[in-house]
């Protein structure tokens, strides 16, 4: 009789106790709701910081373009005039300095001298450009790629912040 008296007072407590576990009282379920609106809504806003992010370096990557392209253009003029001025100088040298041999005075020499020193600068010059303009084509031609990979991650960011926007916009479900 004990034993049946024991039994029943101990399944009535498990009964109440397991009962009052299973349901959540009305404060417990507004602050899991709380919660849940709470991460919705720092989803949310990481998916605007990751967009406004991602639009910021496509601009930075747009910028780094056009730089490259100023330096392309810069570069190829660099080089064309550079090319003009070998060619020139080098045909004046070289059509000057067969002259030179029919030269027949000391002071027309000192001029011819003169201005083959003056055609070898100029064309030392044009070489140079040369030079700086192939470096600037490779300045620009860096910038464009370092531009191009920004855009890139840019529009991998925006497209990842918006779907974060869209996934937690999808996960609120108002009163």
């Amino acid at each position: 009789m004990r034993q049946i008296l024991y039994t029943i007072i101990l399944s009535i407590i498990i009964s109440t106790t397991g009962c009052s576990l299973l349901k959540p009282s009305f404060g417990e379920r507004i602050l899991a709701d709380g919660k849940s609106r709470i991460a919705i809504s720092e989803q949310w806003e990481e998916g605007k910081r990751e967009s406004k992010k991602g639009e910021a370096l496509v601009k930075k990557g747009r910028k780094l373009v056009e730089k490259g392209r100023a330096d392309l253009r810069a570069g190829e003029n660099l080089v064309a005039t550079g090319n003009i001025a070998v060619q020139t100088h080098r045909q004046a040298y070289q059509s000057l300095s067969q002259s030179t041999e029919s030269t027949r005075s000391v002071e027309a020499a000192s001029d011819t001298v003169t201005q083959l020193r003056e055609h070898a600068q100029n064309w030392k010059g044009g070489e140079e450009d040369i030079a700086a303009g192939r470096k600037l084509i490779e300045r620009g031609n860096a910038r464009i790629t370092e531009g191009e990979i920004e855009i890139s991650q840019g529009q991998s960011l925006i497209e990842r912040g918006r779907q974060k926007m869209l996934d937690a916009e999808g996960r609120y479900q108002p009163d």
